[in-house]
């Protein structure tokens, strides 16, 4: 019986590193990235709820809460299951209806959280907060892989001769590999051309996930023909995460300016 809440948190140790995301260096350069293209009425909005918080602080919140009894049911929040192979009206009707909990479904949720004049201010600070991760979330291409095999997280592979998961390949182990703190980061990604961002900020959240679909496909495929990654991998996949980084972030900032204007 001694024995039992160490093992408890060791157990919920191991589930939030499961389904984590990112990692900080990645969602706080999200969180920046967005912080810079921010309106000054937005700016005001996020400074009025958040006080001395910066979204960059705030976007590991999710991750940091998910193993707390209290918020056990957020956990689908990070992530969508879906079927391998889907052209892109089936993708579609398989986000749309699909009827348990998701990433989808989460962000919806929370933006309209964050709008409703019903809402006290404690519930709009949690609803902020979950959008600037959910936001980054949908942009790792492996949270929106197969529930067979739960994200990625039971593809076993190999970065730079050390054991892993696909799963935390993307989270993580990439960004890592830069070597750059996430202001460093946010600096070498963040210097996107005006039209650029406004066409980014008209796309809408099913061409989003569309995107990261597309993208864990051809990550699956690259697993299944070799799954033990080196330096050119690493390198070859430099542009794609930090381009997903880049989008979470603009796109980010206009979600919320649209919801603070």
């Amino acid at each position: 019986m001694r024995y039992r809440k160490p093992l408890l948190s060791l157990v919920l140790v191991a589930l939030v590193a499961l389904l984590s995301s990112w990692g900080v260096t990645g969602h706080r350069t999200i969180g920046l990235l967005a912080e810079r293209h921010l309106t000054p009425q937005a700016k005001a909005a996020v400074k009025e709820l958040l006080a001395d918080e910066t979204l960059a602080q705030v976007s590991t919140y999710a991750d940091e809460i998910r193993s707390k009894e209290a918020y056990r049911y957020t956990a689908p929040w990070h992530y969508i299951n879906l079927p391998a192979g889907l052209h892109k009206k089936d993708f579609m009707d398989s986000v749309i209806h699909q009827n348990r909990d998701n990433i989808y479904k989460a962000l919806q949720k929370c933006q309209s959280d964050l709008k409703d004049p019903l809402k006290t201010r404690e519930e709009k600070i949690f609803a902020l907060k979950f959008i600037v991760h959910i936001v980054g979330d949908l942009h790792q291409p492996m949270h929106t892989g197969r529930a067979e095999d739960l994200g990625g997280n039971r593809i076993r592979i190999t970065f730079l001769n050390k054991p892993g998961n696909l799963h935390g390949l993307w989270d993580s182990r990439l960004v890592e590999h830069e070597g750059l703190t996430y202001e460093q980061l946010a600096d070498k990604i963040g210097h996107t051309k005006r039209r650029k961002i406004r066409k980014l900020q008209r796309d809408d959240l099913i061409k989003w996930l569309h995107e990261s679909y597309q993208l864990s496909e051809r990550l699956y495929d690259d697993a299944a023909k070799n799954a033990n990654f080196d330096e050119a991998y690493y390198q070859k996949q430099v542009p794609v995460f930090e381009d997903r980084m880049e989008r979470a972030g603009i796109r980010l900032a206009g979600v919320l300016n649209e919801i603070f204007q």
